[in-house]
C-alpha cells in the first residue's frame, strides 16, 4: 500500500516496489500527479508535470487541481470530481482544458485511477497534452467539411464510412442513401476493366492518383481527378475527388475551336494573324507565306513591319500606334505598299481589331492583310472603261446627232423638191459631206469600243 507522508508518498515494502514507484510515477515521461478528491489539493507530482506546466515542485505542492484549469472550466472540474466521490470509479478518462503557469491553454487527455493514502481518497492522474492533435483535428474537420472536393473514407470492402458535404452535392444522393452505398456503385469503369481488380491494386498502393469516370445519381457522367491513400488507419482508406467535368469539356471545346481556327487560317485568302500585344508575339496563319512568300520559320517576329514600303512605313506605324493608344478605338483599316519576298511591291489592305482590358489598354489584336494589287488595278481599269463608255455615249448623243440631223433635213428638201437658191447637185454634195462626217464619227465610236473591249480582255 502507498502511504502519504509530509514529504510525499512513502513507499513501504521491498526495493522492487520502490523501483516500480520511481519508474511508473517519478520517471514517467508523461505529466502525473496525485490529488485529494475532497480538498482538490495536489499531494504529489512528477518531474514531467513540473517541466510541462512550468511550476516548480514546491509550487505544485501548494496548488489545487483547480489552479490547473481556466476559471471558466472549474465548474466542469467540480462536477467531474463529485462523480468520482459519489460513484467511487476506479478508472476514468476524458478530454479537458488545462492552463500552464504562463497562462497558456492546452488540451489534455486525462486518465485517472482511485487510490487511498492513509485512508484518504485520492486520484492518480496521467495527463497527455493533445493540443497539437486537437488543432490538427480541427484543421482536418474544417477542410473535410468546407472543401469543394469530395472526400470519402471507405473500409476494405469499399463501404462508405464517412464523407463530406461536397460528396453529397457531387453525386446527388442523400446521406441516408450514401450510408447504404458501396464505392463501386459510384464508379464507371472502362471496357475491359474490372472495378474489384482496380480496388485490389489501390489497397496494395499501386494506384494513388489519376482520372476516373463516376456516375451521378441521375445517371450522368462525372469526370473526376482523384488522390487516394490506403490505410490511413488500419482498414480505413481515404479518397479525395475533384470534379473536372466542366474543365475537361471546355478543354475539348477549346481544342475543337483551335482546330477550326487553324482551318480558317489555312483556308482564308488573306494573311491572318493573332497579336499578343503584351508579349509582342505574333502568330501568323499559313496564308502569309502563300501570299507574300516569306518563310515564317526563318524570319523574325517583326517580319510585317520590316517589309512595309519605305515611303509608307512611317505613316503606317504612326496609324497603328495612334490606334493602340486610343482607348475607344476598336478597329483600324489602312492601305500601304508592301515588299514581297521576290521584291515585287504589292498594294495591301491591313485590318486590325483590338481587344482591350477594363482599363482600355489594348492587350491583343487580330489582324488580316490582303493583297489588293489586282483588285485596285481592276478597279482602275473599270474606272477608265466607264470614262470611255461615257465618252462614247456623249459622242452618240451629241456628235452623231449633228451630221445625222443635216442629212435628214437635206433628204426632206429633195423629197419635197423645194431647193430654194440651192441646186440639186449642191444639196447632194451636202448630203455626201454629212454622210462622210457621220461615217467618221461611227468609226471613232467603233475604235473606242474596240479599245474598251481589248482592255477588258
Amino acid at each position: 500500500m502507498i502511504n502519504y507522508t509530509q514529504g510525499g508518498i512513502e513507499r513501504n515494502g521491498s526495493i522492487s516496489s520502490e523501483v516500480m514507484y520511481r519508474d511508473l510515477f517519478l520517471l514517467n515521461p508523461q505529466p502525473m500527479w496525485v490529488y485529494d478528491v475532497e480538498t482538490f489539493e495536489i499531494l504529489n507530482v512528477n518531474e514531467a508535470a513540473v517541466r510541462h506546466y512550468g511550476y516548480s515542485r514546491e509550487e505544485f505542492l501548494h496548488l489545487t487541481i483547480k489552479d490547473l484549469r481556466p476559471a471558466a472550466d472549474i465548474p466542469i472540474l467540480v462536477s467531474a470530481v463529485k462523480k468520482v466521490r459519489k460513484y467511487d470509479k476506479l478508472y476514468s478518462t476524458g478530454v479537458y482544458r488545462h492552463q500552464k503557469k504562463n497562462g497558456t491553454i492546452i488540451d489534455v487527455n486525462i486518465q485517472s485511477n482511485i487510490i487511498y493514502i492513509d485512508g484518504r481518497k485520492a486520484e492518480l492522474v496521467l495527463a497527455t497534452d493533445i493540443t497539437e492533435k486537437c488543432k490538427a483535428d480541427e484543421k482536418f474537420k474544417a477542410i473535410f467539411e468546407h472543401t469543394r472536393d469530395a472526400i470519402i473514407i471507405c473500409d476494405d470492402d469499399g463501404n462508405c464510412l464517412d464523407y463530406n458535404v461536397a460528396l453529397v452535392d457531387m453525386f446527388g444522393y442523400s446521406r441516408t442513401e450514401l450510408d447504404q452505398i458501396n464505392l463501386f456503385t459510384l464508379l464507371k469503369v472502362r471496357d475491359g476493366e474490372n472495378s474489384h481488380d482496380l480496388w485490389k491494386r489501390f489497397l496494395k498502393g499501386e494506384i494513388r492518383s489519376g482520372k476516373m469516370h463516376l456516375i451521378h445519381k441521375d445517371g450522368s457522367l462525372i469526370i473526376g481527378s482523384f488522390n487516394a491513400k490506403p490505410n490511413i488507419l488500419p482498414g480505413m482508406h481515404l479518397c479525395v475527388v475533384t470534379d473536372i467535368t466542366e474543365k475537361v469539356l471546355k478543354s475539348k471545346a477549346l481544342i475543337v475551336s483551335n482546330e477550326r481556327y487553324k482551318l480558317i487560317l489555312n483556308a482564308a485568302n488573306e494573311a491572318i494573324y493573332d497579336w499578343d500585344i503584351e508579349r509582342d508575339k505574333v502568330e501568323w496563319g499559313t496564308g502569309f507565306k502563300d501570299i507574300f512568300g516569306y518563310d515564317l520559320a526563318v524570319y523574325n517576329n517583326h517580319i510585317w513591319s520590316d517589309n512595309i514600303y519605305h515611303e509608307d512605313k512611317e505613316r503606317v506605324v504612326r496609324e497603328i500606334t495612334e490606334a493602340l493608344d486610343d482607348e475607344s478605338r476598336e478597329m483600324l483599316v489602312t492601305e500601304c505598299r508592301y515588299v514581297k519576298c521576290d521584291e515585287r511591291v504589292a498594294l495591301v489592305e491591313h485590318r486590325i481589331i483590338f481587344l482591350r482590358n477594363v482599363n482600355g489598354k489594348a492587350i491583343r489584336a487580330v489582324g488580316s492583310v490582303r493583297d489588293i494589287t489586282d483588285y485596285k488595278q481592276n478597279l482602275h481599269r473599270i474606272q477608265l472603261q466607264n470614262e470611255q463608255l461615257k465618252e462614247i455615249a456623249w459622242i452618240q448623243s451629241h456628235v452623231v446627232r449633228a451630221p445625222l440631223t443635216r442629212m435628214m433635213g437635206l433628204v426632206e428638201l429633195l423629197r419635197m423638191g423645194e431647193y430654194g437658191d440651192l441646186g440639186k447637185e449642191e444639196i447632194l454634195n451636202l448630203v455626201q459631206q454629212s454622210a462622210t462626217e457621220l461615217d467618221n464619227v461611227i468609226k471613232e465610236i467603233v475604235n473606242k469600243a474596240d479599245k474598251v473591249q481589248s482592255e477588258d480582255d
